[in-house]
């Protein structure tokens, strides 16, 4: 199952910010070198990457949707700024947010990119009038690497490209990992009590940590979901459903339950 759901921002070279290098371009490049290093680390990841809009409307619409398709802890949007001129001084890096509670992410992140690069750390920016953090359903960032017209910043971006990838990639594994430890409200990591009420969460951070990595392993899960459907004791649109990743947590917990029912009675 995805926990991290990252994609490049606009949808062709050339529509987003465009100086020294293009933003377009080298979203991509640091978007694809992230996936990869969290796919090494068995991180599960969705890569989106609109190659279809033709104005920036459509584009928002598509990336805001397909993320909010997938399962997932946190929602990532890669991009690049610019000052609207040419500028030899360095300008930075910054990561933007909407909600309080992603504050923490978005400084930790600015700071790693800040220290592995040598790009001054212009921190995290509240942003309450982005489309992509509005809409997004789940804690969202969108992450301005460098400016595209600060020479002092492209020189440092792509001396450490790989350095900056690494980083950004680290926070989202520390985040994910962490945040898996103490579940949000609804997350489906949730107990039953003796009287048959749910409770607010797991209270054993070993039982988590023990079902987290269960959840990661894609094969179990299917053959989890194979044997309800084949056992009858669930309805095979449940596979359908994971095929098309929109398999919830709180689903596969539920639907385990119901197969464990039917195995025992």
């Amino acid at each position: 199952m995805s926990l991290v759901t990252i994609s490049p921002g606009h949808y062709g070279i050339g529509t987003g910010a465009r100086d020294i290098i293009d933003e377009v371009r080298e979203a991509r490049k640091v978007t694809n070198r992230i996936v990869e290093i969290l796919k090494s680390e068995n991180i599960g990841v969705t890569k989106i990457e609109d190659n279809s809009s033709s104005t920036q409307s459509q584009n928002l619409n598509y990336l805001i949707s397909r993320h909010n398709d997938t399962l997932r802890k946190v929602d990532v949007s890669i991009h690049f700024n610019s000052s609207g001129q040419r500028l030899n001084s360095a300008k930075g890096t910054e990561v933007l947010y909407l909600s309080d509670g992603n504050k923490t992410l978005a400084e930790n992140i600015s700071k790693a990119i800040s220290s592995a690069s040598g790009l001054r750390n212009r921190g995290a920016k509240k942003r309450t009038d982005l489309a992509f953090l509005n809409r997004t359903l789940k804690p969202a960032i969108l992450i301005e690497v460098c400016f595209v017209d600060s020479v002092a910043d492209v020189n440092l971006y792509q001396k450490y490209f790989e350095v900056i990838c690494k980083a950004i990639a680290n926070q989202l594994i520390n985040y994910v990992q962490d945040g898996q430890s103490r579940p949000e409200e609804g997350d489906g990591l949730s107990a039953i009590s003796s009287n048959g009420k749910i409770n607010s969460a797991i209270s054993s951070p070993t039982l988590i940590q023990t079902l987290n990595k269960v959840l990661k392993d894609q094969k179990a899960v299917k053959a989890v979901i194979e044997k309800g459907v084949s056992q009858n004791a669930i309805s095979k649109e449940w596979l359908n459903k994971f095929n098309n990743n929109t398999l919830t947590t709180a689903d596969l917990l539920g639907l385990s339950l119901l197969i464990l029912q039917r195995s025992i009675t």
